[in-house]
């Protein structure tokens, strides 16, 4: 989540920049530096085994991230964003123990990212604003442990 974070604000440096201005030439290099890292990272993450149940939602939040990173059709991209409304229990960790709640509220903070991700100029000018509707689930916000 880290390296998509990375992603996001570097496309975000992006944004008011033109292609044009040679001052805008290392944001436009760390911005693609950040998204072969990301990629390179989620990538990793799939390959690796799986090593419990609880890791499954996450493993399909990296791949979902990384499907909307290389889209480049709008369709594609509402059907990905609605991916996790449609097969709820596909994108959450079963159970109410502490790992389930510690991976829901890892979940929560995923969809943020791709909410974050989807609300990009690159992708806002391919899809409505309603599309755009990934918000972390509240009841699961609310699982966090007392610190």
């Amino acid at each position: 989540m880290r390296d998509l974070a990375n992603y996001i604000e570097a496309e975000r440096d992006l944004e008011h920049c033109g292609s044009w201005d040679p001052a805008c030439d290392a944001w436009i290099r760390a911005a693609e530096r950040a998204r072969v890292q990301v990629l390179d990272g989620i990538t990793a993450l799939r390959a690796a085994p799986t090593r419990r149940r609880e890791d499954l939602p996450l493993r399909r939040y990296a791949g979902l991230a990384q499907m909307l990173i290389e889209s480049d059709c709008p369709e594609q991209v509402r059907n990905i964003l609605a991916l996790p409304g449609r097969f709820p229990d596909f994108f959450r960790c079963a159970g109410d123990g502490p790992v389930a709640r510690r991976v829901d509220l890892m979940v929560a903070s995923f969809r943020q990212h791709l909410n974050a991700l989807a609300r990009l100029p690159d992708f806002t000018g391919m899809i409505e604003a309603d599309d755009l509707a990934i918000e972390p689930d509240a009841p699961n916000l609310m699982l966090a442990p007392a610190a």
